[in-house]
């Protein structure tokens, strides 16, 4: 009786370890199989690339903060934007560099724009841009945030017919990509620098103050295009941009 007892306890005390390991306090929460928010989409990113870890979803009430997520649901999964600012940030900040991600519902990231200037060290996310870990290289497009301040514009060559048809397609001036748009200060300091997107688009954010545009050469074109000076007041002012093909 006594060798049955001691038997039975032996069998409690091992059932019960068994059930203490598997639900130990301290175990990591394993990562959900399925993406079901914005929330979560955001946190797999952060997951995946480190050097955004920390930053938090953005909040329109604040003025000035440097850096924020921004996600929204889409057929198969989710998109989340990240921005970094630096450069007098709490007026809001003078430079911008966002990556934008396509996350599946399985949780598998992709990168699928990234824009702005090169991200300083120091600053969220510096190790992605200019071909770091994650990052493209590439600073196409820009772009001013809702309520900032900037130039933007559309960056075209042209005459693309030797003989130009009013209101024939063919013979439109066409969008330049990647064309490298430099803005200097009063100063001639280099304030920022963007490159167009496939529809030639460029835009970067600035503070109210004068500039002078300085379009780089660009590869085919016979003429350069010249700087440009101009005032940015508060919203956004618009700067189209020709260069020369040659054709005539």
């Amino acid at each position: 009786m006594t060798r049955l007892l001691s038997l039975s306890l032996a069998v409690l005390l091992l059932a019960a370890c068994s059930g203490a390991a598997g639900s130990s306090p301290g175990s990591p929460t394993p990562a959900p199989t399925t993406i079901s928010s914005a929330d979560e989409a955001a946190a797999r990113v952060m997951e995946v690339h480190p050097e955004l870890a920390g930053i938090a979803e953005k909040d329109p009430t604040i003025i000035g903060g440097c850096c924020f997520w921004e996600g929204s649901a889409t057929g198969d999964g989710y998109t989340v934007r990240f921005e970094v600012g630096w450069g007098d940030c709490p007026a809001g900040c003078i430079n911008h560099h966002s990556w934008t991600f396509s996350v599946s519902k399985d949780g598998a990231v992709t990168t699928t724009a990234e824009q702005g200037p090169p991200v300083p060290p120091g600053t969220p996310g510096s190790d992605m841009s200019q071909g770091g870990p994650g990052g493209s290289g590439g600073t196409s497009g820009g772009g001013i945030l809702p309520g900032g301040s900037g130039i933007q514009g559309h960056v075209t060559a042209g005459p693309t017919c030797p003989v130009a048809r009013p209101n024939d397609p063919a013979c439109a001036d066409r969008p330049i990509a990647g064309a490298t748009i430099v803005i200097l200060t009063a100063a001639g300091n280099e304030a920022g620098r963007t490159t167009t997107d496939a529809s030639g688009y460029y835009g970067i954010t600035l503070p109210a103050g004068p500039y002078t545009i300085e379009p780089q050469p660009v590869e085919g074109m016979v003429h350069g295009s010249p700087p440009v000076s101009v005032v940015v007041g508060e919203g956004v002012t618009t700067v189209d941009i020709p260069y020369d093909t040659g054709i005539r």
